[in-house]
């Protein structure tokens, strides 16, 4: 039954209370009033007065139609609290599940209240594709400033099928070093109570999506994946195309300073047309290089690993490059004049760790693809010499977690209830094959 449902059956029953209560509440008024009335007119000294003193009825004078009206009156009485108390308890499990469901959805809205107003302006809707955190600074080793970016922030329609409930709230609570993720929760020295921590998971909770769309999203992004690889084997050519860009920008400001009719104009404009000619001649050669790299990715493991590791769905919620990968998330590439942004190198490490010789840390492949599968544990060193620090924040992307994390503290949403049925998680096990394939050749 829904909470709407169940809401105006409580109400109801609710209606029918007070209506009996209010039918006792006349009948004992209207008594008091004929007590008081039948009072006023007995006057005279205590012993004319007593009880024992008055002449009472005779049987005859009692067993009348008076005597009839009072026993019936009784009886509906008995009649009516015989049926309406069991009524009203029967009742009762309802009221008490819908206002439980009432408390959940007061619960979800209120998060969805500190989401809006502490996580949207980053991460876009709880339900969307990820968003920007807008002109963030980063910084070199020594502190010393060396660019403003768009650092892409990860989409969060899948989080808790990535993290459990214990480690989305940790993140929450003491947020991401080396990115624009601050930490939210008092334990980090963040504004939000526990309990408000507790809200935002559960919005979240209520906002994830369903496990196709996350599938879906998985393969519409190796599009993405693929363009990104044909940039970084070419970057002369995509140097070209961003400095390109960036000369059309110049010119056609400088083009709406002059007079549209005078020679000038006419000049600068066939100039912006031979740039945007060689520009979007730049744009169909890339994205040619990105389909054959598509279309080779389905014969070769290798190829498909690296695009499922630099997979863009989502801001990079379903790939590992936006961790293991300095500068993805802000697209280091597209800064080929600053000396102090280095290119992306895949495995680099960034947040995480770096991945060259990642052979030599797992036993073997299979142990890297459970790994990868089941995430790490918070305090549980990892890696066959036990070298993972045991943040517990690599996420699990083969295992399913977002059934353990549906009652949040009770919420059971049609998106989560049922969510791991006939699925591991977010990715396949050939995918994280795939992966684990690519990143053991980056040794």
């Amino acid at each position: 039954m829904s909470i709407t449902a169940q809401l105006i059956a409580a109400s109801a029953q609710r209606q029918i209370g007070y209506v009996i209560a209010g039918i006792v509440l006349l009948a004992m008024v209207i008594y008091w009033i004929f007590n008081w009335l039948d009072g006023r007119h007995e006057t005279g000294a205590e012993v004319e007065l007593a009880a024992n003193r008055n002449i009472n009825m005779t049987d005859e004078e009692m067993e009348t139609k008076r005597l009839d009206l009072s026993l019936t009156g009784g009886l509906l009485t008995l009649t009516v609290i015989a049926i309406a108390l069991p009524l009203y308890w029967l009742g009762e499990p309802g009221r008490h599940e819908g206002l439980i469901e009432f408390t959940d959805d007061q619960f979800v809205r209120q998060g969805e209240e500190l989401f809006a107003e502490n996580c949207a302006q980053c991460h876009g809707s709880a339900n969307g594709e990820g968003g920007v955190a807008a002109d963030f600074a980063i910084v070199d080793g020594n502190g010393v400033y060396v660019d403003q970016v768009q650092w892409g922030a990860p989409s969060l329609a899948a989080v808790l099928d990535r993290f459990s409930y214990d480690e989305v709230k940790y993140i929450l609570n003491y947020g991401r070093s080396n990115s624009p993720m601050p930490a939210w929760g008092a334990p980090g020295g963040g504004p939000m109570t526990d309990q408000q921590i507790d809200k935002v998971i559960a919005y979240l909770a209520h906002e994830q999506q369903s496990s196709e769309d996350i599938a879906k999203g998985v393969l519409d992004g190796l599009d993405g994946a693929a363009l990104a690889k044909a940039q970084a084997d070419n970057p002369d050519m995509y140097a070209r195309q961003l400095e390109l860009a960036d000369m059309v920008a110049v010119a056609s400001d400088n083009l709406s300073r002059l007079d549209a009719d005078s020679a000038d104009a006419a000049a600068l404009q066939a100039e912006i047309d031979t740039m945007l000619e060689e520009h979007g001649s730049i744009i169909d050669e890339l994205a040619a290089l990105g389909a054959d790299i598509r279309t080779a990715a389905d014969s070769d493991q290798i190829v498909m690993g690296e695009l499922l590791f630099n997979n863009p769905a989502s801001a990079g919620a379903y790939g590992c490059a936006r961790c293991h990968s300095a500068g993805w998330s802000y697209s280091a590439n597209d800064f080929p004049t600053n000396p102090l942004i280095p290119p992306i190198v895949n495995g680099s490490g960034g947040f995480a760790p770096g991945l060259v010789g990642v052979s030599d840390q797992f036993e073997d492949a299979a142990d890297q693809a459970s790994f990868i599968t089941q995430g790490s544990k918070n305090g549980q060193a990892y890696g066959a010499f036990g070298q993972g620090d045991g943040g517990g924040q690599m996420p699990g992307f083969g295992a399913c977690w977002a059934e353990d994390n549906a009652i949040l503290p009770r919420i059971q949403s049609d998106r989560i209830e049922g969510h791991c049925e006939g699925r591991s998680g977010i990715l396949t096990t050939e995918q994280i094959e795939a992966i684990v394939a690519y990143e053991r050749s980056l040794d």
